[in-house]
């Protein structure tokens, strides 16, 4: 409804694009989407920073409470647990990740190591990029369009070199990532072989990653001592066995969404939810009455300053009564206390207002 009146349209066109869980489907719901269940790549773990953002947002406008903040915390420890627990997490899935990862086995530190692109087209770009977030700091581009090079080393900070310089450029970099659209290959073997006779060269590992189709890279340089080859469909071989071994996985993290959900749902029964929501409530009318009355007493021009006092003072009050009830879930003696304990402070506040 609140979606349908801020877009402006009627309830039935938000409701087709839309679904809702109710209860401890909604519980479960949210556990498996902060674990990476619902996930279009299943794991993955940029879900976490999104959940943790609309979170901070609810925070910031006051929308989440003693219902929100209790089950997104325990989200969070849900899709924490998930990852250190199971393996769900820990087979990449990308091109780009599989290719760092085999350029940190060979060359450990990647801020040492220096790369080579072939190619400045889009494939190359996204190369510099992702390398670049994992570490790579000194990058080289080769490419025949001259223009489209410097438009790449321009936003990133490489070193352009001119095609006729290949060779040497093969000499002095560790890594090097091809993506040319040339039909045929544009590193020999014998190129290769020369720049690893190189004074300097030698006793340095030298890795291909040749993305292009058809082949940018000789095949026959992989028989070359210290020379490593991976092409697009080795890549893609890593990347369709992590996908099986996430799979795997699932089963795991199900147990331990499964757990949390059960543990979740006893310690918060819908009568505790409704009194925690009270207890809450509670304190927001006591902020906003004393900070009509102070304001008018004291003659106080900021108010913004008053009420971020006076909400810090009953935050810590709350939580005291909130962190009893959760130690004492399922008992009914400690619920009548904090709604007696509720009612005798109200009756008070109407004797003194």
């Amino acid at each position: 409804q609140a979606i349908a009146e801020f877009q402006g349209v009627e309830p039935s066109v938000v409701e087709r694009h839309c679904y809702w869980h109710a209860g401890q489907a909604g519980v479960r719901h949210l556990f498996r989407v902060v674990a990476g269940l619902e996930s279009l790549v299943l794991g993955e773990d940029q879900i976490v920073r999104q959940a943790k953002e609309a979170y901070d947002w609810a925070l910031a406008q006051r929308f989440a409470g003693p219902l929100l903040n209790p089950l997104f915390q325990r989200a969070f420890s849900v899709g924490k647990d998930v990852r250190t627990d199971t393996a769900l997490g820990k087979h990449k899935l990308s091109i780009a990740s599989v290719a760092v990862d085999l350029a940190r086995h060979i060359h450990g530190d990647l801020s040492d190591a220096r790369l080579l692109v072939l190619g400045a087209g889009e494939m190359a770009e996204l190369a510099v990029t992702y390398l670049m977030e994992h570490g790579v700091r000194h990058i080289g581009i080769v490419n025949r369009n001259q223009d489209r090079a410097l438009a790449i080393a321009e936003r990133s900070g490489a070193q352009v070199h001119p095609w006729a310089e290949l060779s040497a450029a093969l000499v002095s970099h560790d890594i090097v990532v091809s993506s040319t659209a040339a039909p045929h290959h544009v590193v020999s073997e014998s190129d290769v072989r020369a720049a690893m006779h190189r004074g300097s060269r030698r006793g340095r590992s030298l890795l291909f990653i040749d993305l292009a189709v058809p082949r940018d890279i000789d095949p026959r340089v992989a028989h070359l001592p210290d020379v490593y080859l991976y092409n697009i469909d080795h890549l893609e071989s890593v990347v369709a066995q992590n996908r099986k071994l996430r799979t795997e996985e699932v089963a795991a993290a199900e147990a331990v969404v499964d757990a949390h959900v059960r543990d979740y749902s006893a310690s918060h029964r819908p009568g505790q939810s409704v009194l925690l929501a009270r207890v809450s409530s509670f304190f927001q009318d006591i902020v906003a009455a004393e900070e009509v009355r102070l304001a008018a007493k004291l003659g106080v021009t900021d108010r913004a300053e008053l009420r971020y006092g006076l909400e810090r003072v009953a935050n810590k009050l709350q939580h005291q009564i909130l962190a009893y009830l959760r130690e004492n879930a399922g008992n009914p003696q400690a619920e009548e206390t904090v709604k007696g304990l509720l009612g005798m402070a109200a009756d008070e506040l109407k004797k003194s207002g």
